[in-house]
């Protein structure tokens, strides 16, 4: 076992899974979660839609200047931080005491936050659901020299660790491509340990989603259902966050949530 690996849970019997060589197992259930390349594969759910080969398929190009930096831009704005990541990390509130904080990255896709904060916090554990992501995740972290990350891929909505497992959670720009958002709302509150938070960026039906040929892509290609603001701060409080606060530019929106 990695000295940076979390502690992963089977969530058949809810025992602490033993790393093998090959895989993890469960001493009790005898649940089996193979390892290819280092990188747990939990069980997720068959994607449907095109989201999940598309993913696969932008995530050579995500960090190029042919996707992520102009699409932000798009969509968030004049007004939009130009940091993004910078402006999640604060929101996340790890200036003060960030090394001694355990951060889990939904949704990584190539670890562009998960990178990021690396050297800021005390561990750092990125999930995603698409292998092209998480494989370019881990190549682009070891390119960087950057040794004290761990991987998995894992749905959103079965997140496999202990109850009050992370200090901090993130999720950035991609909430509104969760096929079953309150269940990862819920899973995210349940692994956050009281006076955790949850912060990141996701898209909201205003701004150049207001155009329905707009809205209409985003649907098409990758499966995105922009929120309604208040309706995401209500889907918040339903999972059990407080002390929700927004900052909304252009499109995009970012957020954070507590756990008392």
């Amino acid at each position: 076992m990695d000295a940076t690996a979390p502690e992963y849970v089977c969530r058949h019997c809810d025992r602490h899974l033993n790393w093998q060589e090959d895989a993890l197992c469960c001493p009790n259930c005898e649940q089996t979660v193979p390892l290819e390349d280092g990188i747990p594969r939990f069980p997720t759910p068959e994607v449907t839609g095109s989201s999940g080969t598309v993913f696969d398929w932008l995530a050579p190009v995500y960090e190029t200047p042919l996707w992520f930096e102009p699409l932000y831009r798009f969509v968030g704005g004049p007004t939009a931080p130009w940091n993004d990541r910078s402006r999640i990390a604060s929101l996340l509130d790890l200036e003060d005491d960030g090394r001694d904080v355990t951060v889990l990255d939904v949704a990584c896709g190539t670890g562009r936050f998960t990178r990021h904060i690396a050297d800021d916090v005390g561990s750092v554990t990125g999930i995603d659901i698409a292998d092209g992501m998480l494989e370019r995740a881990q190549r682009y972290a070891g390119r960087d020299g950057i040794d004290d990350v761990a991987f998995a891929r894992m749905s959103a909505d079965e997140l496999w660790f202990d109850a009050d497992a992370f200090d901090r959670v993130a999720c950035c720009w991609a909430l509104h491509l969760f096929p079953d958002v309150d269940a990862a709302l819920g899973e995210i509150h349940r692994v956050l340990q009281p006076g955790g938070r949850f912060a990141g960026g996701a898209l909201v039906d205003e701004f150049v989603f207001d155009v329905p040929p707009v809205r209409a892509v985003a649907r098409g290609a990758l499966d995105a259902e922009p929120f309604d603001v208040e309706g995401l701060r209500e889907r918040l409080r339903a999972a059990g966050f407080s002390r929700i606060d927004f900052d909304r530019r252009g499109a995009a929106l970012f957020f954070r949530a507590d756990v008392e």
